[in-house]
């Protein structure tokens, strides 16, 4: 279980750096401000709750809006996909995203 968690920090640390780097449409402000929030203020909670999943597909707001990751453990295996009204409004974060989402192989499909 230790293997899965590093390997979701690891994940999601990743996620961030890509959010600093692709900012989004102006005025939209960073894709992943509520995830950075939380991973600095409550970490081993964040990542726990994520672990202790039933299957049932979780939604959780990036940005604390309309950019949404969703995502659920099967067979202990986490998968995700990232939707909501503003993907169009982070291209290039999107396209990061998708990427670190395959490299992963937390593709939900």
């Amino acid at each position: 279980m230790n293997t899965e968690k590093y390997k979701l920090l690891h994940f999601f640390r990743e996620l961030v750096d890509y959010a600093l780097m692709c900012p989004g449409r102006p005025g939209f402000g960073n894709p992943c401000k509520h995830l950075i929030s939380d991973l600095i203020m409550r970490q081993d909670t964040f990542i726990q709750k994520i672990l202790d999943n039933d299957g049932e597909f979780v939604e959780y707001r990036l940005n604390g809006a309309g950019l949404k990751i969703h995502w659920r453990m099967v067979d202990g295996q986490f998968q995700c996909y990232i939707a909501g009204d503003q993907v169009r409004d982070y291209p290039d974060f999107m396209h990061k995203a998708e990427m670190l989402i395959r490299s992963f192989n937390f593709i939900h499909r």
